[in-house]
């Protein structure tokens, strides 16, 4: 089961004032977890719906969740206040998504793609979304994920740069070669 629906109606936290959240993070770096429990509570829907844009089931998701919470509530320390709260956040949610996909916990194969389907869906079909996919998941990770935060979330090159440390040149290097394997993909698919 696909958890868009539920991360839709996930309710979405006011954001404090900058210096509200200022506080919070410097009460959780003194130890306070009621504070880190705020914190949560304000990040956890976006957490979530970012974590489910890379992963379908709901076991992945949470785990996701709670590697980026855990990961926040060690490495608070470095978190320097310059950019704000939420774009760390973002970073390091990021780079646990990433770090399970290359561990290899993907959804899908091309060998159980090319077993279920004959051949690739016209893009009005019903099938196309499930083929992208899947087409998507058998991608190597990077390749992945740079195609789900630049066309499935819409974030720009110099957005995807900055949040995750790469350079303008290596998201557009990465995006380039990740369209060109999925497009080799998904004419393989059309040639068999």
């Amino acid at each position: 089961m696909h958890l868009s629906w539920a991360l839709e109606t996930m309710p979405r936290a006011v954001a404090p004032a900058r210096g509200e959240e200022l506080r919070l993070i410097a009460a959780c770096r003194r130890g306070d977890r009621d504070s880190f429990a705020a914190l949560v509570l304000l990040h956890q829907g976006k957490v979530f719906r970012l974590a489910g844009r890379f992963f379908r089931r709901h076991e992945d998701v949470e785990d996701v969740a709670q590697e980026t919470f855990l990961t926040v509530w060690r490495k608070l320390g470095t978190y320097r206040g310059a950019a704000p709260f939420e774009h760390w956040l973002t970073r390091v949610c990021l780079n646990c998504c990433y770090a399970r996909m290359r561990a290899g916990r993907r959804e899908a194969s091309l060998r159980t793609f090319r077993g279920l389907h004959d051949g690739a869906a016209r893009p009005d079909a019903p099938d196309a979304k499930l083929e992208i996919e899947t087409l998507l998941a058998s991608l190597p990770p990077a390749d992945r994920f740079v195609l789900l935060l630049l066309d499935g979330e819409g974030w720009s090159v110099a957005e995807i740069a900055e949040r995750l440390g790469w350079t303008r040149v290596n998201v557009k290097v990465r995006a380039h070669r990740a369209r060109r394997r999925l497009r080799l993909l998904l004419e393989g698919g059309r040639n068999r």
